[in-house]
């Protein structure tokens, strides 16, 4: 508890105030998750192991999907109210379909997952390093889109490096057998996948684009339009059940985990916990966290997210923040990105 009142979680907690609700029809909310259920989904899955979502009224079922893109979809089209996606996902949604995207209500991952791994031995500590070697990522996946935005913010030209497009199914083993230098991806799933692997961190290098001036809002709660339009006070209770499962992720892990494994029996509950562990501490708790409450969005920060966004992924307009983000459940509310 102390651990979750040191995050200053919605700004001394304000949304956990709202009360059981009464009501005698639950509103039900399908929610995708933004991938297969691992560690990450813990706190989700716990909060709903403890009926927090009951509590506030609702009758919540929990998806996995292939991923935001599928979840953002799945959102947008109707067949589900809320998922949790990635920022740079939404922000290409909106883009092309500005009549029926979903928005961002709260922020989770303050900091950029998207990283450049490589073993220690290929001597790569700094984005210029890369030239000369071959790098292995993805096509159309954020890692990969977003890694011209950073090459040109690191002044590294991108004709010095080979780029091999690999399946991410592939590649992380490709960079443990050599066949490539770096690979790019997400650092909370390339760095665990290495992990189950049998890699030892002290020999693996982990390059975080925030680090290099490339810090984009990450995974988020994301609601429908008709949700937001028709019944805001259930966006409102569901963000308040998912975070007092986020708390009590926070103070256990491990329990967050066991409601993973009632759900996924093939995850492995300590490589897991250990993922969502390092979640917390690298995406979770950041020091704007700390200082602002879980949550906080910088609306100057936001816009120039999407700009890179814009630009990065060729899109056909940037669109505005009151388009891909409602500021309302923030902490704070509106005033914490005016």
């Amino acid at each position: 508890m102390k651990l979750f009142s040191g995050l200053k979680l919605l700004a001394v907690g304000a949304l956990f105030a709202v009360g059981s609700a009464q009501a005698a029809e639950p509103t039900r909310i399908k929610f995708a998750f933004n991938f297969a259920l691992d560690g990450s989904a813990g706190p989700y899955l716990l909060a709903l192991e403890r009926g927090y979502f009951k509590e506030q009224g609702l009758d919540v079922t929990i998806d996995p999907s292939s991923g935001s893109g599928d979840a953002v979809t799945r959102v947008a089209s109707g067949t589900y109210q809320m998922a949790s996606a990635d920022f740079s996902t939404l922000v290409e949604f909106a883009s092309r379909q500005p009549a029926v995207t979903p928005k961002v209500v709260f922020v989770m991952y303050e900091r950029a997952p998207q990283a450049i791994i490589s073993l220690s031995s290929a001597g790569i500590k700094k984005p210029a390093d890369l030239a000369g070697k071959t790098v292995g990522g993805g096509n159309a996946d954020g890692p990969a889109r977003l890694f011209p935005a950073l090459m040109r913010i690191a002044d590294v030209d991108p004709s010095k490096i080979t780029y091999k497009q690999i399946s991410p199914q592939l590649r992380d083993s490709m960079l443990l057998t050599g066949q490539v230098d770096a690979v790019i991806g997400n650092d909370y799933t390339s760095w665990f996948n290495l992990k189950g692997r049998g890699a030892k961190r002290e020999n693996v290098d982990i390059l975080e684009y925030a680090d290099f001036g490339l810090d984009v809002y990450s995974n988020s709660i994301i609601a429908s339009q008709a949700l937001l339009r028709d019944k805001p006070e259930a966006v409102r209770k569901f963000i308040a059940a998912a975070l007092k499962g986020w708390r009590d992720a926070i103070a256990d892990p491990a329990a967050a985990t066991k409601a993973v494994a009632a759900r996924n029996r093939l995850i492995d509950p300590v490589l897991e916990t250990e993922r969502l562990q390092f979640l917390i501490d690298h995406k979770v708790r950041t020091p704007n966290v700390q200082k602002h409450g879980i949550g906080y969005v910088d609306a100057d920060r936001m816009k120039k997210n999407i700009a890179t966004i814009t630009e990065s992924f060729e899109l056909p307009a940037a669109p505005p923040v009151s388009l891909v983000y409602d500021p309302q459940f923030a902490p704070g509310g509106k005033s914490a990105v005016q």
